[in-house]
């Protein structure tokens, strides 16, 4: 939200950071990751709140949220994406009454006066904030600051910049926003906000105020050797390759130009992800290579981005395709997935053909933009931010400009490790595919199930390594071994290669599986906030003599969801959350079932389930100022309010919520309601669209007994997980 003071504060910023303080709020609050409690007044560094939280919450927002000054004492730590909005100015320190909690040992993870966020998180900075004498820890590749249009983000010369990985923070500057950085590193600063870069600081990328390095490769798929320098139209690349390997990639690690000299085939999914920002082109030096004429498959000959079946782009850095063909080939879709806090540009000049009814999908996620000029596509959706300009044509019902979520059809494999072929379709059994990169995600691109249906179906590694990283997808991946009413598990085994590390980035499911432990020690490494669930209905089963049990690895800011067999046969190494697999569905962040009642809530879906049992809305939740809003009814009859205690004023658009010990007043637009009398600040008002009245999730929640410790988001998903 844009304050109206953000200019002269933006001004005052310039002068000095500590200027910034007079203006704030006194309000202090103390956070501790580690060794605080929201239940903590969060007042002292002995009593340290735990977490950030909203307003209304235990956390320790809803102390500064008027203004004031953060002490991080050990840790600050956000598990998923978050968005920052106060309504003044807040500095978030280290240092504070003349002490300073800053201890940068060890390297790999400092063990105080530390800022972190979950492997490839957004943390949004919605109002004006400043990081003063404090640690910027990068945990993931991708770690992103993203500063929104109305916002000042200052970082003083006194920020220290560390990371478990070669990259530091990634800062995105919406336009209208403003960053001022004395201090610390960055790998990219990008946008099209204001964005000063002071002397103290260093800034990796090129890649600042949306322009991009000079470096420029050429690319040719038919025409092209790996072997080539890539560096002209006479000795173009063959395809992207990796950034280490001998591909396009590597020539552009830092971000450049990829001028598509003839045409550039995605065989597979693929990740961009470079440390500045790319345009994928096929003019340059004012030579185009743009030719719409029909080659001998009906496509365009030159100057085109195309695509194997099913092939899912993932764009983890800021990415503008300009002057070039986007050509969509067969029935299968494709998919652009913006992902890390990238931007998507498609310009004007961009073409977009096809030899089908079928056309590209964009799906943009949260923390995400996606700027789209020119073109035709089958949907456009996502939680991010999405501008469709005037020309662009979206096909069919599934494209929404309004941030909701686009409902995808998720995929079905089946697996057979002896008796498959990856060029069969993989629908059936009888036509089940044979491995993993060529075969299974070649057919599911964005989520769904692989049917284990034969023996050996293994897991090895690839490149002569002993890893396997599993693609990032926007949906939970669930293997099993019955499906459709068969149960191949009498025959069919799933594993892991001999010492492989696989690598879980996106939400999998194990269940009604065979799980053969091999020799040596395979590895399950839980990464990029993903949850890994290993069902009640697995088996594990010895393989050859020395077998050995799996080791699961959980990283900071991810989860297991592990069944009793399952933590029998693992060996657990966690900095993230392990818990119990209960009664046939998930224990959620440490809750006892019991008399528990759990409700899982998901983003344009009309189904929800309380206690693992499916509930229909008469609406389905929504995305609004980045916020799950929720049909007030069913939130106020699953947590004690039946419907004689929900009145509405239509003449005040006015909804009381009432039982014995609450009583909820929220007026639609208004800023704050009143819980029991007490004024209660919203962070997104409550609306009505499709005549129902939509109430933030969180804050209603609150309200009636919902503790944030007992929320839970789930990104990939789109889904909110609510105990009480």
């Amino acid at each position: 939200m844009k304050r109206f003071l953000g200019i002269i504060l933006a001004v005052v910023l310039l002068v000095s950071a500590l200027c910034l303080a007079a203006f704030a709020s006194d309000a202090v609050a103390y956070v501790a990751y580690n060794k605080g409690k929201d239940a903590n007044d969060g007042l002292s560094v002995a009593t340290p709140k735990r977490n950030m939280g909203v307003a209304g919450a235990n956390g320790a927002f809803d102390i500064v949220r008027d203004g004031g000054t953060i002490v991080v004492t050990e840790k600050m730590y956000f598990a998923d994406s978050y968005t920052f909005q106060a309504n003044a100015p807040v500095t978030i320190t280290a240092k504070y009454g003349g002490k300073s909690y800053v201890n940068t040992s060890p390297a790999t993870n400092p063990a105080a006066g530390s800022f972190k966020i979950a492997h490839n998180r957004v943390f949004n900075v919605a109002s004006d904030l400043t990081f003063d004498n404090i640690i910027l820890f990068s945990e993931g590749e991708w770690d992103t600051i993203a500063v929104k249009k109305g916002a000042t983000l200052t970082i003083t010369e006194s920020v220290i910049s560390m990371s478990k990985t070669n990259r530091q923070f990634h800062i995105k500057v919406e336009e209208g926003a403003k960053a001022i950085i004395n201090g610390g590193i960055f790998t990219t600063v990008t946008g099209l906000g204001e964005i000063i870069i002071g002397e103290g600081a260093t800034v990796e990328s090129t890649s600042m105020s949306g322009a991009v390095s000079e470096v420029a490769a050429f690319i040719s798929y038919n025409k092209g050797k790996n072997t080539n320098d890539g560096l002209s139209a006479e000795t173009p690349k063959k395809s992207f390759g990796s950034k280490d390997g001998d591909g396009v990639t590597g020539l552009l690690a830092g971000g450049g130009t990829l001028v598509v000299s003839e045409k550039t085939l995605i065989e597979q999914n693929y990740t961009w992800n470079v440390a500045g920002g790319t345009v994928f082109t096929a003019k340059y030096n004012d030579v185009s290579y743009v030719n719409a004429e029909l080659d001998a498959k009906g496509g365009p000959s030159s100057g085109v981005i195309k695509f194997n079946k099913g092939a899912i782009l993932t764009i983890g850095s800021d990415l503008t395709f300009s002057d070039i063909i986007i050509h969509h080939e067969g029935n299968t879709p494709y998919t652009f997935l913006v992902t890390g806090g990238a931007t998507l540009t498609i310009d004007e000049s961009v073409i977009t053909t096809s030899t089908t009814e079928n056309f590209l999908n964009i799906y943009v996620n949260e923390g995400c933009s996606a700027i789209i000029n020119s073109g035709t596509y089958s949907s456009i959706g996502g939680a991010g931010s999405i501008k469709v300009g005037a020309n662009v044509k979206v096909l069919g019902e599934a494209a929404n400009m309004e941030k909701e979520t686009v409902k995808y059809e998720t995929g079905v494999c089946f697996l057979d490790y002896k008796g498959g072929n990856n060029d069969a379709d993989g629908k059936t059994a009888e036509t089940a595919v044979k491995g993993y990169t060529t075969g299974v995600f070649k057919k599911i691109t964005l989520g769904g199930t692989v049917v284990v249906c034969g023996s050996g179906s293994v897991i090895g590694g690839v490149n002569n390594t002993n890893t396997y990283a599993m693609p990032t997808l926007a949906m939970p991946l669930t293997f099993t071994s019955v499906y459709d009413g068969k149960d191949y598990r009498e025959t069919a085994t799933f594993g892991i290669n001999k010492d492989v590390e696989f690598v879980v980035s996106s939400d999998v499911i194990l269940d009604n599986l065979v799980v053969l432990e091999n020799e040596g020690t395979p590895i399950i490494r839980v990464t990029n906030g993903a949850t890994l669930t290993v069902t009640d209905t697995v088996a594990f089963k010895a393989g050859k003599e020395g077998s050995s049990h799996y080791k699961v690895i959980v990283e900071e800011g991810a989860y297991a969801i592990l069944s009793a067999v399952a933590k029998e046969n693992f060996t657990v190494e966690s900095n993230g959350t392990v818990i119990d697999y209960v009664d046939g569905y998930k224990e959620v962040l440490g809750a006892t079932v019991g008399d528990k009642k759990i409700v899982e809530l998901t983003i344009g879906s009309p189904e929800a389930y309380i206690n693992g049992v499916a509930q229909t809305l008469d609406a389905a939740p929504i995305n609004r100022n980045s916020r799950t809003m929720l049909p007030v009814r069913f939130l106020a009859n699953t947590f004690g309010i039946d419907n004689d205690g929900i009145v509405w004023d239509d003449a005040t658009k006015t909804a009381t919520l009432k039982n014995a010990t609450t009583t909820i007043v929220i007026t639609i637009g208004a800023p704050s309601m009143t819980v029991n009398g007490a004024a209660v600040a919203l962070d997104s008002p409550a609306v009505i669209e499709s005549s129902r009245t939509y109430l933030p999730v969180r804050a209603i929640a609150n309200a009636l007994g919902v503790t944030n410790d007992n929320i839970s988001w789930n990104d990939n998903t789109k889904t909110a997980t609510l105990i009480k």
